[in-house]
């Protein structure tokens, strides 16, 4: 459903969808072998003091017909929450627009610009890649696209004490 301007409009029952069905994709990553989730992973989010895992994005799904990158948070307490970061029926935007994690150290609440934006980084790159192409990008998604790691900036970041 979209407005006059063409724009998604978000509404609870999408909303319900896109929680079931990022729950579901969580429970069949978690499930996994390890070597098989490694594999799978696009890429990490890190603790800026330690370097915690503080979540992944995971591809799932046909690379020539549709792929759900799929964000999985670790959590503090023990509980994760998952979220389709590229969910086609809210433009792409994924229902959200941050997610928070945490770990022993503190808590953060990751943009979903951020890791969309590392996703297109990662799937999209020019091709030949000009010099600097990766300029345009946020500085975590420079610093990270080597390593496939972004590391939480502190304005995201909230210590704990």
């Amino acid at each position: 459903m979209r407005n006059r301007d063409g724009q998604p409009i978000r509404t609870l029952e999408n909303r319900r969808n896109w929680q079931e069905e990022s729950e579901r994709l969580a429970v069949w990553f978690s499930d996994l072998h390890p070597a098989t989730q490694k594999r799978l992973t696009a890429f990490v989010i890190r603790c800026p003091m330690r370097g915690c895992l503080l979540g992944r994005v995971f591809r799932h799904g046909d690379p020539k017909a549709r792929i759900h990158y799929v964000w999985l948070a670790q959590a503090s307490a023990g509980q994760n929450s998952a979220a389709i970061v590229n969910w086609a029926w809210d433009g792409g935007r994924g229902s959200k627009e941050f997610m928070t994690t945490s770990c022993r150290h503190g808590t953060a609440h990751v943009d979903i610009g951020l890791l969309q934006g590392m996703i297109e980084a990662l799937d999209f790159p020019p091709s030949p890649p000009p010099e600097g192409w990766l300029n345009h990008y946020e500085t975590a998604i420079q610093r990270g696209y080597a390593r496939r790691t972004i590391i939480v900036s502190d304005t995201d970041w909230t210590a704990r004490t």
